[in-house]
């Protein structure tokens, strides 16, 4: 009897009936929402956001660029509202002291609340560079931290790196000097190649299946390497790229509408693809670790600092007291943090090196210094390989990539989500407020900075007491600094003073700007430029 009246009542019911249901319904959502927006605590001057999408249809250019036009309109803290949350964007070294602070009682250890919408991507958050639990997080740092700061891991860094110069430097040979090549790929290409073998101890060949893409002649590598290694490369890329579609789009439309279905289930399967090939390197480096005999000694790579951790066959000397700390690695917290390092461990350092060589390209005189440094340090030598003592006296050398970081970094933005209240930037905010540290404009600041556009790599060379100490932040701050930074700046130094003590890098159009992508990375996409030996010029 009840569904008879409920479906009379639903026939009675007129299409014009249904659509002024529709239509009440969204106008009351509409002023809900508006409501909420007018009446929000501590209302910051921004573009006023459209119910869903929020400021979306603002968005003009890319994403840092975007913020550097609010920031010149708006001021030195405005408010966004992107993915249906409202951001505060601080532009100045002074408001983001807070959230750079080191204690472990910091309100902001997180980057931003758990996200149900990322739980389908598996191992996402079982690292740490997303990890949102604080003891597991302190976990996985500690033993990522003891394997990549060591001195034998630095080492390794500068041994590796030498020979993948060589090797990339017999392909420029190949291609010659006077034929344009895409410098933003090499670099790319050489950062893969590093990291993968610093962290599994394999290696796998994203150099030469590059050149192979560029040459007539082909490398000495078998193809079925090549074709492994080329996939495993695409699928690394897919799985960073991949992570804004869970963001983006809400579960129930991506598990059912047909197009956005085909696109997860395709993001999907390449996670399992991705994570079984690590896994797949894990199992085989623990088997040989097992087969090794006890007096034979193990090489220093992150995965075999991971699996040997507080086991028989530690190859850390530096042993941990706390009793949360003496237990073994589990393979998914090896799983998270390999998956970290691999990820975190390319696209930063490979386009700062590109960044390097359109800066340098656009400033001789700056170039002119550089090698001077050089020279000073090696002489006419061109050949001997670096060391590490060398590395501390290239201080210019580390100006300029501070400089051309301050210029074009490429962590332009980075969040945080506070856990408790706090006052930032005079005002007072409650828990759970998300906040953007605007580096881009922060390092361009002209409350730290005099004349801010100029490339000035003198203004690294000595500290400026009147400075704030967060008006530059390359590797982050706080809790959450950048683990991979000691390894970054081996790669960079080493890779400049390669290069640079003798080859010419020079863009073959020097007018064309500087091609880039930004969301919260800002990527080179592509540096066209012919790499000349100095003698030949």
């Amino acid at each position: 009897m009840k569904m008879n009246y409920l479906t009379i009542c639903f026939e009675s019911f007129k299409k014009t009936d249904i659509l002024i249901v529709l239509l009440t319904t969204i106008l009351i959502y509409v002023i809900h929402f508006y409501y909420k927006y007018f009446t929000r605590i501590n209302p910051l001057p921004g573009p006023i956001p459209l119910p869903i999408i929020g400021n979306l249809l603002n968005k003009s250019g890319d994403l840092d660029e975007w913020f550097l036009k609010l920031h010149k309109k708006y001021g030195d803290i405005f408010e966004v509202v992107l993915l249906g949350r409202r951001r505060i964007i601080l532009c100045r070294g002074d408001y983001i002291e807070n959230m750079l602070n080191p204690s472990k009682n910091t309100k902001y250890f997180l980057r931003f609340p758990h996200l149900k919408e990322l739980d389908d991507l598996k191992h996402f958050g079982s690292g740490i560079i997303t990890n949102y639990n604080y003891s597991s997080w302190k976990y996985n740092r500690t033993f990522f931290s003891q394997a990549i700061l060591t001195p034998s891991f630095a080492n390794e860094a500068l041994n590796q790196g030498h020979q993948l110069f060589y090797e990339m430097e017999n392909y420029w040979k190949e291609i010659g000097p006077d034929t344009p090549t895409d410098y933003s790929a090499w670099m790319q290409r050489f950062t893969n190649d590093m990291i993968i073998v610093l962290t599994t101890g394999k290696r796998i060949y994203s150099l030469p299946s590059y050149f192979n893409t560029i040459s007539e002649k082909k490398s000495d590598v078998p193809p079925a390497s090549i074709e492994d290694s080329e996939a495993f490369i695409k699928s690394l890329r897919m799985l960073i790229l991949g992570n804004a579609f869970f963001i983006v789009i809400p579960t129930i439309i991506r598990r059912y509408l047909p197009f956005f279905k085909q696109r997860q289930d395709k993001l999907l399967k390449n996670r399992d693809y991705f994570y079984s090939k690590l896994e797949q390197i894990i199992e085989a480096r623990r088997k040989e670790i097992e087969e090794t005999p006890l007096d034979v000694p193990l090489r220093h790579d992150m995965l075999t600092s991971f699996i040997t951790a507080n086991t028989p066959r530690d190859i850390n000397k530096t042993r941990n007291v706390e009793e949360e700390f003496l237990r073994p690695m589990t393979d998914e917290e090896i799983l998270g943090s390999m998956g970290d390092a691999i990820a975190g461990g390319t696209d930063t350092t490979a386009n700062s090196l590109s960044f390097i060589a359109y800066y340098l390209q656009h400033n001789p005189e700056i170039k002119e210094k550089l090698r001077q440094e050089l020279y000073q340090v090696f002489g006419d030598d061109t050949t001997r390989p670096v060391t590490n003592g060398d590395l501390d006296k290239l201080k210019y050398t580390e100006a300029v990539i501070y400089e051309i970081a301050r210029i074009k970094p490429v962590i332009n933005m980075m969040m945080r989500y506070s856990s408790e209240p706090d006052e930032i930037a005079g005002y007072k905010w409650p828990a759970r407020t998300m906040f953007h540290m605007n580096f881009a404009a922060i390092n361009k600041n002209k409350a730290h900075w005099e004349d801010p556009e100029k490339i000035d790599p003198e203004r690294f060379m000595k500290k400026d007491e009147k400075r704030h100490k967060c008006a530059f932040n390359m590797w982050g701050g706080g809790l959450r600094i950048c683990p991979g930074r000691k390894l970054a700046m081996i790669e960079l130094k080493l890779l400049t003073a390669l290069i640079y003590r003798k080859y010419d890098v020079e863009l073959v159009d020097k007018n064309a700007p500087l091609k880039t992508k930004s969301t919260a990375l800002t990527t080179c996409q592509e540096l066209i430029v012919k790499i000349k030996p100095l003698n030949s010029n």
